[in-house]
């Protein structure tokens, strides 16, 4: 009923021993070979099955025939191709593309030529019902043929030999392929004749009048710098497709797509009217050019791209991108600004080929006269530059602009963002309602909140309180105790967050807690003072049972979000907290834990890292003397003091 009751690595050890089964019907598999993986050469594998009966009393004998599981593949080559071609390589994959090299094998003359002009040896491929193919061929000029010769076979299976075979036409003119498939079913061979022509011809091939394709050319505004891409093809150009994806072009007269071998009169006068032109459309022209000049020099700033697929009569392809940018006359452009509180990091582009002179930026606050010019310190990224402006003041209008010793760009205007503290973060402020503490003012100016109102449910417990153990000291300064505890029989540890606790929940044993509070700012890290007495764990419970007799471990840290609502509502109940990692909502996020004892007062500084240049609209701070409290893990008696709480900017 699907369960293996035994297994052998040797079927021979079944001989002298045979297996003793109870009564009723088994499937026996057998294998062998090695296992070659998706592809290998030289390691066939072999399977079969067969059901047998097992009858009480009577030895019963199961017949496995084993079975090629594979596809093999074998490549052979003519005399006439082995003299012609020094360098011969097929590459056969079982793969819906070439790209997953451990599908995919390569028989290659070096390796091994045998008697019978078989490359490369024989090799097996797992059956995933497609084949494909793809000749790479050098002849004695030094002449590449690489990617023109190809196939594909489909419904493949195993126990199918599949024999490329190699071979020469003399037909310069027609395909370079030549399929033909002969089935011997007793044997499930499958002979392929591949043709090989004898005079082949190299690919098409593009060149320029003195730029690189590989390369963005940079074109001025209103440039009549001459831009022109050549076509050579040395069998003859069948037809020269080209290609785009541009609104602008297309209302110009440019279709998306054209063949400039075929295209009409009217098509072709439309395009020529648009400024591309071109030359050498004649029954087998092997040069074709096409300028793209008049084009060029009327288009607006921009980026713009056009593609080409030359096909010679050889059936032999090749494709080829163009992408060009109009830029402004001016040597530099200003392009982007990402403000922050006291600081903005601004960017720009030269429009030059290389470096220009005095390349940097100015800024002033809006309504002022002089500019204060930044040339050190930029990064430069191709034409791209950027550089951080210091010394700004929060919520104030700037502009920017990039400048040269020749030119000065367009101007980007830029608001700082605020650089605030949140209230109460010197933890001087407590007030106590009944028998719970609040580290605010009042009820009235509420930020801050613990788990103190879960904790003192049934009795006064406060595991968060304040402190006169202070770091900085001076009239009415305290700090905040966090002191991991029991309450009501189970483990809760001191906290305190930004934010509001809304309520203890009985099933499932936890709480629901409101963490967050408004914030549009993006301090660079949170600074301050920790004093902390860490215990030994002495409860816990899933999924953190494996901390248990180690070391308690203090928590505090910062989320600068988004959250549509305002705020991320946590249930402790429900182990529905924070997913730091992937919340995409989370543009901020520094923390610092410890189970290290500090033996007084010790200053610390989180930075804070930003995934994004969203600017946040919650701020959440967490801190805890246990940071599994919230799975009731902790030692009771861990105790964090912190104080004097800062956003640096």
């Amino acid at each position: 009923e699907g369960a293996e009751v035994a297994s052998y690595n040797n079927h021979n050890d079944l001989v002298a021993a045979p297996l003793k089964l109870m009564p009723g019907k088994y499937t026996v598999i057998g294998s062998t070979g090695e296992d070659g993986g998706h592809a290998a050469f030289g390691k066939p594998v072999y399977r079969g099955m067969d059901q047998v009966e097992v009858v009480k009393g009577m030895t019963s004998t199961a017949q496995v025939v084993c079975k090629l599981a594979q596809v093999k593949v074998t490549v052979k080559c003519d005399e006439k191709v082995l003299e012609a071609f020094p360098q011969i390589a097929v590459t056969v994959t079982g793969n819906s593309d070439f790209t997953d090299a451990a599908r995919n094998l390569v028989y290659n003359r070096k390796d091994s030529v045998a008697q019978d002009g078989t490359i490369g040896g024989e090799g097996y491929f797992q059956c995933t019902g497609t084949l494909q193919y793809i000749v790479y061929l050098v002849n004695e000029d030094g002449e590449i043929s690489d990617g023109d010769i190809f196939g594909t076979f489909k419904n493949v299976k195993p126990q199918e030999h599949y024999i490329l075979n190699l071979e020469m036409t003399e037909d310069d003119e027609g395909s370079a392929i030549r399929p033909g498939i002969n089935v011997d079913t007793s044997t499930n061979d499958k002979e392929i004749n591949v043709g090989v022509i004898v005079n082949k011809k190299p690919k098409p091939v593009f060149s320029t009048n003195g730029f690189n394709l590989e390369n963005t050319a940079y074109v001025t505004l209103g440039s009549n710098h001459p831009w022109q891409v050549n076509v050579t093809a040395r069998a003859g150009i069948k037809y020269l497709a080209v290609s785009h994806s541009s609104l602008l072009f297309l209302n110009m007269g440019i279709p998306f797509a054209f063949d400039a071998v075929s295209v009409d009169n009217a098509g072709k006068s439309a395009i020529n009217s648009a400024g591309l032109v071109w030359s050498g459309v004649a029954a087998g022209s092997k040069q074709m050019t096409l300028d793209f000049t008049s084009l060029i020099s009327i288009l607006p700033v921009g980026e713009y791209e056009f593609e080409f697929l030359a096909y010679d009569r050889q059936d032999q392809q090749t494709s080829q991108k163009f992408k060009f940018a109009v830029i402004p006359s001016v040597e530099v452009s200003a392009t982007g600004v990402d403000p922050w509180g006291r600081h903005a990091f601004v960017s720009g582009v030269f429009n030059t080929a290389t470096v220009p002179s005095g390349m940097g930026f100015e800024y002033r606050k809006a309504g002022d006269s002089a500019w204060t010019k930044v040339v050190d310190g930029l990064t430069v990224s191709g034409k791209n530059y950027s550089v951080k402006l210091t010394g700004l003041a929060p919520r104030t209008n700037y502009i920017f602009r990039a400048v040269s010793n020749k030119d000065v760009s367009n101007e980007i205007s830029f608001v700082t963002l605020g650089a605030d503290q949140i209230t109460n973060m010197s933890f001087d402020s407590w007030y106590k309602d009944g028998k719970t503490w609040y580290p605010n003012a009042s009820s009235s100016d509420f930020w801050w909140d613990s788990g103190n109102k879960g904790a003192n449910t049934l009795s006064e417990v406060n595991p968060t309180q304040p402190s006169t153990n202070v770091a900085v000291s001076g009239s009415g300064k305290q700090s905040a105790m966090l002191k991991s505890s029991t309450a009501a029989g189970q483990f809760a540890a001191g906290s305190m967050f930004l934010g509001q606790f809304v309520k203890a929940t009985l099933s499932p044993m936890g709480a629901t807690l409101d963490w967050g509070r408004p914030y549009s700012c993006k301090p660079l890290s949170l600074k301050g003072y920790y004093n902390y007495s860490p215990v030994i764990i002495d409860k816990s419970k899933s999924p953190h049972n494996d901390k248990q007799g180690t070391m308690d471990i203090c928590q505090v840290y910062v989320v600068l979000a988004d959250w549509p609502s305002g705020k991320f509502e946590v249930s402790t109940g429900d182990s529905k907290f924070i997913d730091i990692a992937n919340d995409p909502y989370i543009i901020g996020y520094g923390s610092l834990e410890s189970n290290v004892a500090t033996n007084g007062w010790k200053q610390f500084e989180v930075k804070i890292d930003y995934r994004s240049n969203r600017i946040p609209t919650v701020c959440v701070i967490v801190c805890s003397s246990s940071k599994y409290g919230d799975y009731f893990t902790g030692g009771v008696g861990s105790t964090l003091l912190i104080d004097e709480f800062e956003f640096v900017f």
